[in-house]
């Protein structure tokens, strides 16, 4: 038997944060939690780590998530003593450059359309890892007195494609939830990117047609996070961020860095989650238009909420709301992907930060001044509002309204096929149960379990 010896990083680790074995331990139980995943780690399990015994993954990225989280500085999963010297992992997309975003862009398409070494990438967790570098300045702007060449033709239908493509795939997505359609745009850019970039490479046409690229990138990557597969879609947002600094589009950059911050926070990794935020605004600087801004700052401001910084968190959020006032889409007009941001998508995100600084009445203001301004065709996006709006209610003691509201997610809910909908049906459920001899709740509580037995799985 080989002789085991002692983790001494972990335990460094562990007298750094402050934390006992036990602590440890639920930080990771609850942070594999919102992965989907059952732990059940205790004090115990910690000190045979300690002892030197080595969990499996995804158990060494969880438990640097969960020391960044607690030490507010970067913990990756090396750093934790648990990886072997010998091993080796790929590093995330756009941390490699000698790879060009393209290129990893297909390969990683290419993998997540094979059936058999689909698996990998499916079963793969949130990683903690080093940003990429910020995106760099867009290029100098041609002499006025150029004269431009003529394009071809087929690199002008190739742009105008992935405008058609951009606007399906984020319609199917509110429409129908994340899984529908999801592994047909990880084919489409399997198959059709790699033959297009030769129409573009060295045109005027190739800064917007990597932004394009990018931007379907981040749609696939919103798809596989609403699909539960949270590490895949890490890897598309860090792909997606590095197509966008490839085209020198720095609004592009910090928008999915936006997308970033907010799938770390759902997954519990605040301090993940506040660094994206605040890199977007500085990667988008003066260049971004002030409903772009608005946008970037109502994510701030959620994660100032989530770090207990109410200060911070209503002055972003006030800011976003002058900022938004004159610029945003009007009421019910269909929201246009990436260039447009809806008032409702405004009033709920500041509902989500009034929620968390245990503000429910106003945040239930907002919620109800979202639910006016939705368009057709948001049905996830209203589902996850009557869900929001139901857990505000039960947080002031209106049970009947939040069964109101609870049956109204249900309705919405049927066609959805969307991981962040089974999550909120769950919390709902959890909530509710506590009220299950209530006619209203009991009611509730057989609709979402027969919701339950008719849902297909998140493959």
């Amino acid at each position: 038997m080989a002789h085991r010896h002692a983790n001494d990083r972990l335990a460094a680790l562990l007298r750094e944060a402050g934390w006992t074995n036990g602590e440890l331990a639920h930080a990771v139980n609850t942070l594999g939690a919102a992965e989907g995943l059952a732990l059940r780690y205790d004090r115990t399990s910690v000190a045979h780590w300690l002892s030197g015994t080595r969990p499996r993954p995804p158990v060494p990225d969880l438990v640097a998530a969960a020391l960044t989280q607690r030490t507010d500085r970067l913990v990756i999963a090396e750093d934790t003593g648990f990886l072997p010297h010998a091993y080796a992992r790929g590093p995330l997309p756009g941390s490699d450059p000698g790879h060009s975003p393209l290129s990893e862009l297909i390969a990683l398409c290419r993998q997540d359309c094979d059936p058999v070494r689909r698996a990998a990438l499916t079963s793969a967790t949130f990683r903690v890892a080093p940003p990429p570098p910020p995106v760099p300045p867009p290029g100098p702007a041609p002499a006025p007195e150029a004269v431009a060449a003529p394009l071809p033709p087929a690199a002008e239908a190739d742009v105008a494609m992935l405008d058609c493509v951009i606007l399906v795939a984020a319609r199917s997505t509110g429409l129908f939830g994340g899984r529908h359609a999801r592994s047909a745009l990880a084919q489409y850019l399997a198959d059709d990117i790699s033959s297009q970039s030769r129409h573009t490479r060295g045109t005027r046409l190739e800064p917007v047609w990597l932004t394009r690229t990018a931007q379907l990138t981040h749609l696939l990557a919103l798809k596989s996070e609403d699909t539960g597969h949270s590490g895949l879609a890490q890897q598309y947002f860090r792909t997606a961020l590095a197509l966008a600094s490839a085209g020198g589009d720095r609004v592009q950059y910090a928008v999915t860095l936006r997308a970033m911050s907010c799938q770390a926070a759902r997954l519990g990794h605040t301090a993940i989650a506040h660094a994206h935020a605040e890199q977007a605004l500085a990667a988008a600087g003066d260049l971004a238009d002030p409903g772009t801004r608005a946008y970037l700052l109502a994510q701030r401001a959620h994660t100032h909420a989530l770090r207990q910084d109410g200060r911070r968190a209503l002055a972003d959020l006030d800011t976003a709301a002058q900022l938004h006032e004159p610029h945003g889409t009007a009421s019910g007009a269909p929201p246009r992907p990436f260039a447009s941001y809806p008032r409702a998508g405004l009033e709920y995100q500041q509902a989500l930060v009034l929620l968390h600084l245990r503000e429910h009445e106003r945040a239930i203001a907002h919620l109800a001044h979202s639910f006016g301004h939705r368009a057709p065709g948001e049905r996830r996006a209203l589902a996850l509002t009557h869900a929001l709006m139901a857990d505000a209610l039960l947080g002031v003691g209106r049970l009947d309204e939040a069964c109101v509201h609870g049956h109204r997610f249900l309705d919405e809910s049927a066609p959805l096929d969307s991981a962040r909908v089974h999550q909120a049906l769950a919390h709902l459920c959890g909530r509710l149960t506590p009220h299950r001899r209530t006619p209203a709740a009991a009611a509730v509580l057989e609709r979402a379990r027969a919701y339950g037995a008719d849902s297909r799985p998140v493959l």
